[in-house]
């Protein structure tokens, strides 16, 4: 009977659907990617918000940054002006106006080239909710430069929970916090996918956010590929500590990925710095070997222990090998963050409602006034 049932909504569908003429031209007119005639001047790849494209390019284009001609994927039939191809002097934002199919709506996008370095002190005061072209919502964290210029360097799994977890942005396992040490800080909660996370073997997600990238096409087939740790930073000075301001409070039962309760043990976190040394672009991502050879330092907490208030860390580099200084000033080395609500998070075990919360994190460099 459900089969017949089945069977019958699918023929309806298909009648309905052939009963529809032609579509009403589209309303919309957003742009949706952006790609660059050479894309290895881009430190990541470009953030598209509502009204605004972010490139985070390397600072020695120089002049080079006079003369970028980017093109837009744009929503079905929309067109865009400037056209695509069409060279600007980007050392101050440039304006494009998007057209929708009909007509009858443009959208203005301001389009930035940000060459300024990423700053070592993490305050966690700015955010937003970003809304996918699929429909669903996740909060984005994001720094700012000394000009007031937005920095998009973190990234979480929030975009994957949109769609196998929760539609609501503030249930995600990644949120602003209001309580922080100092304003603001991060949330990171361990939760429970549902049955859609279980069906696709991802069973929990643990609270996440890192300076680099997560690719939502991939996450679902290959969860750690999906996840890229890092991008390039200059520092004038070697690092030689990782300091962060936390509390955290374990969940109450620790699951393997199979859901099994693993008795008598108990959930941790997870933080690291790393400086390393990507081989032809290769990120490091989340099925990360700690001992790959590419690490030059890193900087990991070694025993943590929950605290229902704040506490301080502060993790010296542990160096491999001294980073040469040249490629240290030019912003040659990644410079990678990671803070998880539970430290095998990535192969989904851990416990339902481990609580990490962070605040006012900075790598401290040679020379620094601690």
């Amino acid at each position: 009977m459900k089969l017949k049932t089945i069977i019958t909504s699918i023929c309806i569908s298909l009648c309905l659907g052939s009963c529809i003429q032609d579509e009403a031209p589209n309303a919309e007119a957003d742009i949706i990617s952006c790609v660059l005639p050479d894309p290895s001047i881009l430190k990541s790849d470009p953030t598209i918000t509502n009204n605004s494209v972010i490139l985070m390019a390397y600072s020695n284009i120089k002049d080079g940054i006079k003369q970028i001609a980017p093109s837009f994927s744009l929503t079905e039939g929309a067109t865009i002006y400037p056209p695509n191809g069409t060279v600007r002097d980007f050392s101050e934002p440039q304006t494009y106006i998007v057209t929708s199919q009909d007509g009858l709506w443009q959208k203005e996008y301001k389009v930035f080239v940000d060459t300024t370095n990423v700053k070592p002190q993490f305050s966690f005061e700015h955010w937003r909710i970003k809304e996918g072209t699929n429909g669903k919502k996740w909060y984005e964290f994001y720094e700012i430069t000394d000009a007031g210029q937005e920095q998009p360097i973190w990234a979480t799994a929030n975009p994957v929970y949109a769609i196998i977890g929760s539609d609501d942005p503030f249930t995600h396992p990644t949120v602003s916090y209001d309580k922080g040490y100092i304003g603001k800080g991060v949330k990171l909660e361990t939760k429970t996918t549902g049955a859609f996370g279980v069906m696709v073997g991802m069973p929990i997600a643990a609270g996440n956010l890192f300076i680099g990238s997560f690719d939502t096409q991939i996450a679902i087939p290959k969860p750690l590929e999906a996840t890229q740790f890092g991008m390039p930073m200059a520092f004038n000075r070697k690092p030689i500590a990782f300091s962060v301001w936390y509390q955290y409070t374990p969940g109450k039962e620790f699951t393997d990925k199979d859901q099994n309760v693993i008795e008598n043990k108990t959930d941790v976190f997870d933080l690291y710095a790393i400086l390393y040394e990507s081989a032809d672009g290769k990120k490091l991502d989340g099925s990360i070997n700690f001992n790959e050879d590419c690490i030059i330092g890193i900087a990991r907490v070694n025993a943590p222990e929950p605290s229902k208030e704040y506490k301080n860390l502060y993790i010296p580099f542990v160096y491999r090998k001294d980073p040469d200084r040249e490629k240290l000033s030019k912003g040659e080395y990644y410079m990678a963050v990671v803070f998880s609500s539970s430290r095998n998070g990535a192969y989904f075990e851990g416990a339902v409602g481990s609580t990490l919360i962070i605040d006012e994190a900075k790598l401290i460099l040679e020379g620094d006034n601690e």
